[in-house]
């Protein structure tokens, strides 16, 4: 699946539904549709703060078996994620600042890359059956 959407906060709910489709569609269970759509929705608010009003792409593999990755790409605008290292810890009481540990909780690994202007975060984790 590839989407594209506007760089605002309203497009957040569309990515969730298009992620929880799809992991449906693929026969996941619950738990692992509400993991996909955190995880998606870290991602593409990471992405819109970082660049408000700069388009962001979602693009969700089944990357193996029982296994998929969710990207978002963006602009950077010269916003680059800080090392895996400086990453808040999730339970940290801080206002913001902890998508990425979010992202790396509920993931099996988080990959960040630049490719030009572009950065893109993907997300690999592991999808549980509803049979």
């Amino acid at each position: 699946m590839d989407r594209e959407y506007a760089g605002d906060p309203s497009t957040l709910r569309a990515a969730r539904r298009d992620v929880v489709d799809w992991l449906n569609d693929l026969g996941a269970d619950s738990e692992t549709t509400e993991r996909g759509s955190l995880i998606a929705s870290e991602l593409a608010s990471n992405a819109i703060q970082a660049t408000p009003g700069v388009p962001y792409q979602l693009h969700a593999r089944a990357v193996a078996l029982n296994s998929a990755s969710l990207a978002i790409r963006s602009r950077s605008a010269g916003a680059i994620p800080p090392p895996r290292a400086s990453w808040r810890p999730v339970d940290q009481m801080a206002v913001g600042g902890r998508g990425l540990s979010i992202v790396e909780a509920l993931s099996d690994d988080v990959i960040v890359e630049t490719d030009g202007d572009d950065v893109i975060v993907t997300a690999r984790f592991r999808i549980g059956s509803a049979f």
